[in-house]
């Protein structure tokens, strides 16, 4: 019985460590699950995380009780045609070269590691596109008032302009943004766009003050889609200022080539023309 529950509990827990581990590698960046209150299946990040952590640790101590009673047969696997145990065994060796090749392999960002690194970096970047990318780090967790400093928003107009979009519950000073959306069963990044939307008529003024994390890696278009700014207008004002631009490069490589920074070029897209 007892060997048995635990070939079971491997089982299942293998199951449930695989689902987890795909939706952490393809979840948003921290700060932007946080800043958009992100979720899957009505599990937020720090769920998912949870659930990885807890059910991982419950399939290790499987997997190792799995090997303890299965010690014969892996001692078997250890010996050579002529029944000795010998550690280096062909299989052995197999299963060393394997290991030390994908762990050096993704150490030194070699095919294919690094394309299966890439991939959840590109599935990662996709999401910041979508859901935005919070001003700061932990912006979420920020009370009104301290949120609209930041970003140089007049706080009782901002409070104002919530109000007239129906975001009526809770709307005080020192409540923190998070709070504050979840009263009005919206987001933190609906919060902002809110009051910006009402604020700052022209988009590209309303950027946050500094760039967010993570704002060199988006392309021209994604930057743009993510905080509502037009494509054709932000390549005008790039292009004005001596930048090539085009909407699928990111503001890294756009920087480099003209020999700037992409904090540069972030800059230039905040200046009212």
């Amino acid at each position: 019985m007892f060997r048995r529950t635990v070939s079971l509990t491997s089982f299942l827990s293998f199951i449930v460590l695989a689902v987890t581990s795909v939706v952490l590698y393809i979840q948003p960046h921290g700060r932007v699950a946080y800043w958009a209150d992100w979720s899957l299946w009505g599990l937020s990040k720090t769920q998912w995380g949870d659930i990885h952590l807890t059910v991982g640790t419950l399939f290790l101590i499987c997997a190792i009780l799995h090997v303890w009673l299965n010690w014969k047969p892996v001692m078997t696997y250890m010996k050579n045609a002529a029944r000795e145990l010998v550690f280096f065994t062909r299989p052995m060796v197999y299963a060393c070269v394997l290991t030390v090749f994908v762990t050096a392999g993704t150490l030194l960002h070699i095919p294919p590691m690094q394309q299966l690194m890439d991939l959840g970096t590109w599935f990662k970047d996709r999401a910041t596109a979508t859901y935005g990318n919070p001003p700061y780090g932990h912006a979420e967790l920020s009370p009104l008032v301290k949120f609209c400093g930041y970003m140089g928003f007049d706080l009782e107009k901002a409070m104002q302009a919530l109000k007239t979009k129906g975001f009526t519950n809770k709307v005080a000073p020192e409540t923190p943004l998070l709070e504050l959306a979840e009263a009005n069963d919206t987001t933190p990044q609906g919060i902002y766009e809110a009051i910006r939307s009402a604020l700052a008529p022209d988009p590209f003024a309303a950027l946050p003050p500094a760039p967010p994390e993570g704002t060199g890696k988006m392309t021209l278009a994604d930057l743009c889609a993510a905080y509502g700014l037009p494509l054709d207008a932000a390549v005008k004002k790039l292009e004005n200022a001596g930048v090539t631009a085009s909407a699928g490069t990111t503001l890294k490589d756009m920087a480099a080539a003209a020999g700037k920074s992409p904090r540069d070029l972030y800059s230039i897209l905040r200046t009212a023309e």
